[in-house]
């Protein structure tokens, strides 16, 4: 089915890809990297802070270049993002700054990566990302311990390419409010078989807040892992430019109400897609499927579902246009669609609109960001 964006949105994105073609410039992102090894940021960088292939796989090797000479240039940088949202939610205010650190250091063959949230909205700052990694070449092995995200299709909180959460990514089931998009805390393995890329996870707790804060919000609620979360990701290419991805997840959670004693929710989440490239068109689905044992302390079992179809347009390397469908069910359904746009309007800025239109209501919400990275790059 076709869905046409609503009128005032089709003419301000036509001009958007036309400013996107015209405005663009290389991304010269955070120099965190780019410093250590003399690199341009467009070596890793497509939109900040979005990775491209090579991103995505230095990343995956510990942020490591094997024989590479490093440089000891900058160890911390700073990712500022203004947001404003045309109408935003009561109580919250319609521009909302937010900050976070980034740092890393190698200490022989253990990299220690940061991502440290300075607050927004009245949160609080927080550790928001913080694991140690290394990657074993002779097994082709990647660990990862401590907060780190879920190794979904794309990252939930760190490097989004919008302002919007996917699909079912912040959803909800019951009184479970553990979401696919909150980093976990435990161990990540991720190992390279063949063509296909595997990652296990075992997770004993999770970080509840925002990549750049937010205030908390009291419900009253108190839960915590009953026991380890295990994870299975699993993505191999089928065709030239197309790929294949299957998710699997098991865990129980333990869930405190106020005045109530605290009840087990055994539950699962099983989640399958594709992605497809070409000549700078890039679709991407995913449909993710939940079931909770008991998470309204009744013990009543809950189904829950959801995923999102998306297709990007890169007309340059350094912006993007692009048209998203999002639904989930817990079990009540939501359905959106998000129209939106990026693009680096210096080497060191990004700038982002989008309007989320809600299927059923007819309701718009308008909104952008100014994203930056500081120090800027030496010229060495």
């Amino acid at each position: 089915m076709f869905i046409s964006p609503p009128p005032r949105v089709a003419p301000a994105l036509a001009l958007a890809v036309l400013a996107c073609a015209a405005t663009a410039k290389r991304a010269d992102a955070i120099p965190l990297f780019a410093q250590r090894y003399h690199l341009q940021c467009t070596a890793c960088h497509s939109v900040l802070p979005e990775l491209n292939a090579f991103g995505n796989y230095f990343r995956n090797h510990g942020y490591r270049i094997p024989n590479a000479p490093k440089h000891g240039t900058t160890g911390v940088a700073l990712r500022y993002q203004m947001e404003y949202e045309a109408e935003p939610p009561s109580g919250q205010r319609r521009w909302t700054p937010g900050g976070v650190l980034l740092s890393n250091a190698d200490v022989g063959a253990i990299t220690a990566f940061l991502h440290y949230n300075l607050g927004a909205g009245g949160g609080p700052s927080a550790v928001y990302l913080g694991y140690l990694t290394t990657y074993n070449a002779h097994t082709q092995t990647t660990l990862r311990a401590g907060y780190y995200e879920l190794p979904l299709v794309q990252s939930p909180g760190q490097r989004l390419d919008d302002l919007a959460p996917y699909g079912y990514d912040q959803t909800r089931v019951g009184l479970n409010n553990l979401v696919l998009a909150a980093p976990r805390i435990g161990v990540e393995a991720e190992r390279q078989v063949g063509s296909t890329r595997i990652d296990g996870t075992v997770a004993f707790g999770e970080y509840d807040g925002a990549a750049y804060g937010g205030k908390p919000v009291a419900t009253g609620e108190a839960t915590y892992a009953g026991r380890p979360e295990l994870g299975l990701f699993a993505t191999t290419p089928v065709l030239k430019g197309v790929d294949v991805f299957g998710d699997a997840m098991v865990g129980q959670r333990s869930i405190g109400v106020s005045g109530q004693p605290t009840f087990k929710d055994e539950y699962q989440r099983y989640g399958f897609g594709a992605e497809a490239r070409d000549h700078g068109l890039d679709l991407t689905v995913q449909q993710w499927f939940g079931y909770d044992g008991d998470a309204d302390g009744v013990g009543d079992a809950i189904s829950s579902n959801g995923g999102f179809a998306r297709l990007k347009y890169y007309p340059n390397p350094h912006s993007y246009v692009a048209v998203r469908y999002d639904v989930f069910s817990n079990p009540f359904i939501n359905r959106d669609v998000v129209y939106y746009i990026g693009t680096q309007v210096t080497p060191h800025a990004r700038v982002v609109l989008q309007d989320v239109h809600t299927i059923g209501t007819g309701k718009d919400a308008l909104g952008g960001a100014l994203t930056f990275g500081f120090p800027w790059p030496l010229k060495l």
